[in-house]
């Protein structure tokens, strides 16, 4: 189990915490996403836990051991940890399967080339693997580095925007390639991401990051169903922040979030509003509309007009701070 208590972190040349009063556990094999705005903190707090800086206060553990940063130990990171940065850092003059072996001991070759098929194959880059990675792309020269990590098989991964430069189509297939193979080693996985589709399709859990507090640590589910606040509410894309709930007859002091999805538009809703725009999305149509000089946004499955009269009910609803 790795534990984090208390934990707090400021740059040298200054005093403002960019991580502050850090504290969760994480269980063997869970898969932990860390969600944010940029500057949140997320890159800074996987580096203080694979002990690339000297956190100011708190405590790590993992089984009960406290680890420490790069003042206590010769060669900054832990042993039982791989961390895979968004630099890369491979070698352009050795190839694909050379990069990934780096690490791998030369005890046994035979062991050492299946450790290497196998890594390169869950990034599906098998084809690439007499390549040198100057010849590859950004997105692919990512896959290379996980496949790096992966063939060590470490007690914990720690993945910063693993999938950034990866191709919608590439990022649905590997993504839960990679984490199948993880949960099957029973590899613990804490990842950062920009990709809300990252965090629920991938996570036991999420991490909620705002400006270096954690706002919000909980089942995938939860999060999204029971935000601590606005900033939570709309990290999870479109969303309606009312504040004046008493239009729709909830008698709230608080502001109350509603997805679109707990919109329902019907003939016979007891709420009228008017279209303004209505974009298809692939499966249905976004559509925003107005109500009581309240702009709010549901989906329709047919496309409507601007200036179009909609009735509508609210299905769902909850408070926020």
């Amino acid at each position: 189990m790795l534990s984090i208590q208390k934990l707090n972190y400021h740059y040298p040349e200054t005093t403002e915490l960019v991580v502050a009063d850090i504290n969760f556990k994480i269980e063997k094999g869970e898969i932990i996403s860390i969600i944010g705005e940029s500057g949140s903190g997320k890159s800074t707090l996987l580096k203080l836990i694979y002990g690339l800086l000297d956190f100011n206060q708190g405590e790590i553990k993992y089984h009960e051991k406290k680890l420490k940063g790069p003042a206590y130990n010769l060669i900054p990171g832990h042993k039982m940890m791989k961390y895979v940065a968004q630099d890369y850092d491979l070698l352009d003059f050795v190839t694909v399967g050379e990069n990934v072996g780096k690490f791998l001991s030369n005890f046994d070759l035979a062991l050492k080339q299946q450790q290497i098929d196998e890594a390169l194959a869950v990034v599906e880059m098998t084809e690439f693997k007499t390549i040198f990675p100057n010849k590859l792309s950004g997105g692919q020269r990512q896959r290379v580095s996980i496949a790096r990590a992966l063939a060590q098989q470490p007690e914990i991964l720690l993945l910063d925007e693993p999938f950034s430069n990866l191709d919608q189509t590439l990022r649905l297939s590997i993504r839960e390639k990679i984490m199948d193979w993880c949960k099957a080693h029973q590899i613990t996985v804490i990842f950062t991401t920009h990709d809300l589709h990252d965090a629920f399709y991938t996570s036991d859990k999420i991490l909620v990051l705002e400006k270096g507090k954690m706002l919000q640590f909980d089942e995938v589910e939860d999060v999204r169903r029971f935000p601590r606040n606005e900033y939570a509410a709309r990290l999870f894309g479109y969303v309606n922040i009312v504040s004046d709930s008493k239009e729709f007859g909830i008698d709230s002091l608080s502001k109350i979030v509603i997805y679109p999805e707990e919109i329902q538009l019907s003939e016979k809703g007891k709420f009228e509003g008017k279209v303004i725009s209505s974009k298809f999305q692939g499966r249905d149509y976004l559509v925003r509309f107005s109500f009581k000089n309240i702009e709010l946004v549901t989906y329709s499955l047919q496309k409507l007009e601007p200036n179009d009269c909609i009735n509508f009910e609210v299905k769902k609803f909850r408070e926020i701070k």
